[in-house]
């Protein structure tokens, strides 16, 4: 998948839905879609937000991180970290483009 078919309403659609972080398949496990956020668009600039929530047993450090959906297929995402709670982390991709 090109970088330019991830939009903003694709992954609205795939809300609540569950991405396998697939860095290394034998260690595979599922993060969750739970929010998708439309920041800024304009005619040259696009920037949107994913957040994730993945369980506690797991933890995923800053950076570019394999997912597989089974709709979207693989995609590489760069991750942050950005929160935990009882249930896990939270983790934040985004996305800032130019539109041509």
């Amino acid at each position: 998948m090109q970088l330019e078919e991830l939009q903003p309403a694709r992954f609205t659609e795939l809300l609540n839905s569950d991405f396998q972080v697939f860095d290394d398949p034998a260690t595979a496990f599922a993060v969750r879609l739970v929010e998708v956020n439309d920041r800024a668009t304009t005619p040259h600039q696009e920037v949107f937000t994913l957040l994730f929530h993945g369980p506690t047993k797991n933890f995923i450090g800053q950076g570019i991180h394999k997912l597989k959906h089974q709709d979207l297929g693989e995609i590489d995402i760069f991750l942050v970290p950005v929160g935990q709670d009882k249930d896990g982390f939270q983790y934040e991709a985004i996305f800032n483009r130019l539109v041509s």
